[in-house]
């Protein structure tokens, strides 16, 4: 005998507790956009990140750099009608000030958290946010990293930023308004009650404006904290906080755990250098078999591919300028082609690369030599491996290496008549051209379930995959339309969907693989123009390039007037 089961409800477990959510806060007269992740475990304390000028997606500190704190973390974005505002006000209306200050408040009273449980983080403009929220309304903890401190006078020469704030003719009492709002808050009472966490260093070109002259306001902070960096891998304003990260999370860290950190005065990464020994090392490196080739961007864009990234020979050169000559080598079936690139400049080169001793190199970086790419036309069908060529012949010196990316990629598209696949990760970057039309597998399910064709406008949907290969995923794979003429051959890229009903009728008798997305349409099931295609009549198909292969299936003709 059985009974009805109850309904399913969700598994508590299989919810990530800490997922990171985006949302935006309507409750204040301004709309306030952020991100937050729930604590772990018993952490009782809040992480407030503001951020500074040009952060990524508006958040400084939102990558890994916080992930593994305990702390609930809540991250402020400071966009308010497109502009930055210091997270102070438009037009000196403090509206946004308010409105940032009330959710923060509204999460620490849901967390159930008192302000001495708060850690205020910033760098930049974000770090005088800190300061400021933190003096003005009593939050115990503030880690600041190279604020300026007279912000009117700051956003006074950024004019986008400072008609926003200041109003449209920045007149100059609005000015000494905003450079006195935190120091004021300093002389009145010195940061008493707080932990003060202040990261700097003398090579920011803001530090003789910004920082020196405003220490003095915080000696009577009983716990004041000054970190002043000097080491060859800071050498301007944005890279003291990625040079201290450690130790500011580390200072995180103690603060979520209660523990207030005493660090004192301390100058970090001093190191001192015998230029000798300096010399002879790089002079080494220099005449060592190394090269350093690492791509940081590509794409592919119509029939040219772009590239751009580092490549250098590591080591000093003897010449004030290095001048060197760099080529992209394309390797495989049977071939080998050569392509002149661009030696374009790099910044941080010194730091990213730090090896032993600091080494400037200014001229370290490269690009296609056209701004449009490189293009495929001369390059024949087939799959290469991509490597770097660097000589220096004033030196004598010619090397080449693979080419390497550090974040791995896989980027798919049709270029007419053939699908170009660019693909690359810690070992290796490799180009694949192929046709677009590729063979019917007897393991293919395929299933047109609509088309048609209005004017010149083509709509195609329907099941396509492979037995045995897993579609589980929107990223398992890449779908293209494709019209073949007698003249020419026309390619479109189609998108997915998860119509698991649709798939579920194709797929075998025990086989249990994920067919999830293996549903194919043309974008918003809108059609694809054809306009560029000449009158004639084409064949149709559907070509799904998933891992290292390329399966096609015919799905009829068409007649173009």
């Amino acid at each position: 005998m059985t009974t009805a089961l109850p309904p399913l409800v969700p598994n508590l477990a299989a919810i990530d507790r800490r997922k990171v959510v985006t949302e935006t806060d309507t409750s204040g007269a301004f709309p306030v956009e952020y991100k937050f992740r729930p604590a772990e475990g018993d952490a009782h304390h809040l992480i407030v990140v503001f951020s500074g000028l040009g952060a990524p997606n508006g958040y400084h500190f939102a990558g890994k750099s916080l992930m593994d704190l305990r702390a609930n973390i809540l991250w402020i974005r400071d966009d308010f009608d497109g502009n930055y505002s210091y997270y102070m006000c438009r037009n000196m209306d403090f509206g946004i000030e308010s409105a940032v200050s009330g959710l923060i408040e509204r999460t620490l009273a849901r967390l159930g958290l008192g302000r001495d449980q708060v850690s205020l983080l910033g760098v930049s403009k974000g770090g005088s946010a800190a300061l400021y929220y933190g003096l003005r309304y009593g939050y115990r903890n503030i880690v600041t990293v190279v604020p300026q401190f007279l912000i009117g006078s700051y956003v006074y020469e950024r004019p986008v930023t400072g008609r926003y704030m200041l109003g449209e003719m920045m007149p100059r009492q609005n000015v000494e308004v905003l450079d006195s709002a935190i120091p004021d808050m300093l002389k009145a009472r010195g940061g008493q009650g707080h932990n003060i966490y202040l990261f700097t260093s003398e090579a920011d070109e803001q530090y003789e404006t910004e920082i020196n002259p405003h220490l003095q306001l915080f000696w009577a902070c009983e716990n004041f904290n000054f970190i002043r960096t000097d080491s060859p891998m800071v050498r301007q304003h944005g890279e003291v906080s990625g040079y201290n990260m450690p130790l500011i999370a580390g200072v995180l860290s103690a603060l979520t755990e209660g523990a207030d950190p005493r660090i004192g005065f301390v100058e970090n990464g001093k190191q001192q250098v015998n230029e000798a020994d300096r010399q002879h090392y790089l002079n080494e490196l220099r005449h060592s078999d190394g090269l350093i080739a690492v791509l940081k961007k590509q794409d592919i864009r119509g029939a040219n591919i772009l590239l751009s990234g580092h490549a250098f020979i590591p080591g000093e050169s003897p010449y004030s300028h290095d001048p060197t000559t760099k080529s992209l080598v394309l390797e495989g079936s049977g071939r080998r082609l050569e392509i002149p690139l661009a030696t374009t400049e790099a910044k941080y080169l010194y730091s990213q690369y730090f090896d032993r001793f600091s080494c400037d190199y200014p001229h370290g970086g490269f690009d296609p030599e056209s701004a449009s790419g490189i293009p495929m036309k001369g390059i024949p069908v087939g799959a290469y491996d991509l490597s770097i060529r660097v000589a220096s012949p004033m030196e004598g010196i010619d090397r080449r290496t693979p080419l390497v990316t550090r974040r791995p990629f896989d980027i798919r598209r049709p270029t007419g008549g053939n699908e170009a696949v660019l693909i690359g990760d810690g070992k290796r970057v490799r180009l694949i051209r192929r046709p677009i039309v590729g063979p019917f597998s007897a393991e293919t399910a395929f299933s047109l379930e609509s088309t048609w064709l209005k004017e010149r406008t083509l709509h195609v949907e329907g099941v396509f995959f492979v037995n045995g290969i897993e579609a589980g995923d929107r990223g398992h794979g890449q779908y293209y339309l494709v019209l073949r003429g007698t003249d020419s051959t026309h390619s479109y890229r189609l998108g997915m969907s998860r119509k698991t009903g649709a798939i579920r009728k194709h797929i075998r008798r025990g086989d249990f693989s994920n067919y999830d997305f293996a549903y194919f349409a043309t974008s918003g099931y809108n059609g694809v123009d054809l306009q560029r295609a000449e009158p004639g009549v084409y064949e149709v198909f559907v070509s799904l390039s998933t891992g290292g292969s390329l399966f096609s299936a015919a799905a009829g003709s068409i007649t173009l007037d």
